[in-house]
């Protein structure tokens, strides 16, 4: 396959993904501030500004809408702001754009379900995202990702184009799901009191829907829901498919099956990334990770796999390009 190919193919998974997770973030925040205790902590701008901070956007954000954080800046900024390339449109445009690059490689139903995405979102603002409500209009936005996910599992051949696919699915799904968890981190309770309270629990049930993992966290997990089984299940168990430990083994997987240039420095050093991070999650002891801080946990892990991102571009997308460089100066 075509290291170009294979590049935009990754990144539509990746984009896709992002929308997805993007649209997750701000829905996890918008379920938060209704569970604080009053409406005036509820409209306290500083409920948001976790949101910009946690997916490091927080610096473009001020440059583009100045200091003062509301809910509808905040709003625009996420989903609906094409200065902003990790938006929702942003994403689903940069995801079609790629698509439309390989038309000749994907089927007429998969071309439509993104395409038809886009043309419908396009034309969206904060006023239409008020009018049908936080709840629908997010809902709507994973149903799509989702669709055209179940379109792609069902109509994508089983080659390198495939596993290229889910490797930046599962490695953009990794590193979102560690943002949902920092997004709590960051929501203060209005006490230490509350700590444990009906209130934390209210709030970490928001975080497990969020990721769609409430009732599966109910199935497989007994008690009390708090921060360590929450954080626990989300990060180290090996069955939920947005965890993180089960997309970094998932991505690990995906680089076996691509196999290409085994043997070669820049591949084997991809594996040894992946190998080791999925390694460190199975050996982590939760509760010494939150004693350590857990932010500081997830900022790192979140540097993990831009690292593993980083050696996949320079071992199957620019490896080539500079091996073919140096081959035409000798």
């Amino acid at each position: 396959m075509l290291s170009r190919v294979a590049n935009l193919i990754y990144w539509i998974a990746r984009y896709l993904e992002r929308a997805e997770n993007t649209a997750r973030i701000v829905d996890v925040n918008a379920q938060l501030v209704l569970d604080l205790q009053s409406r005036q902590d509820a409209d306290d701008p500083r409920a948001w500004e976790p949101l910009v901070f946690v997916t490091g956007s927080d610096e473009q954000f001020h440059e583009l809408y100045g200091e003062k954080v509301t809910e509808r800046a905040v709003i625009e900024f996420m989903l609906f702001d094409k200065r902003n390339p990790s938006s929702v449109l942003s994403c689903v445009g940069f995801a079609r754009e790629n698509a439309r690059c390989i038309r000749d490689q994907l089927s007429t139903e998969l071309w439509e379900t993104i395409n038809t995405f886009f043309l419908r979102l396009k034309d969206d603002d904060f006023t239409r995202y008020a009018q049908l409500g936080s709840a629908d209009y997010l809902a709507w936005i994973k149903a799509q990702t989702q669709l055209f996910h179940g379109v792609a599992e069902a109509m994508l051949p089983r080659d390198d184009g495939w596993w290229f696919y889910s490797l930046g699915r599962h490695l953009e799904r990794a590193d979102n799901t560690s943002r949902i968890l920092d997004i709590k981190y960051f929501m203060i309770l209005p006490s230490v009191q509350a700590v444990g309270s009906a209130l934390d629990m209210v709030q970490w049930a928001s975080v497990l829907r969020s990721c769609s993992a409430f009732e599966a966290f109910r199935r497989s997990r007994r008690g009390d829901l708090d921060l360590v089984r929450v954080v626990d299940y989300l990060i180290r168990d090996e069955a939920f498919p947005r965890g993180v430990l089960y997309s970094v083994a998932e991505a690990e997987q995906c680089l076996v099956r691509i196999g290409a240039g085994d043997g070669e420095p820049h591949v084997a050093a991809v594996h040894d990334l992946v190998r080791s991070l999925r390694e460190d999650l199975e050996n982590a002891d939760t509760k010494s990770v939150i004693a350590a801080g857990l932010h500081e946990y997830l900022d790192g892990l979140q540097l993990r796999l831009e690292k593993i991102h980083n050696a996949i571009q320079s071992a199957y997308i620019h490896h080539g390009r500079a091996s073919l460089q140096v081959q035409v100066q000798a």
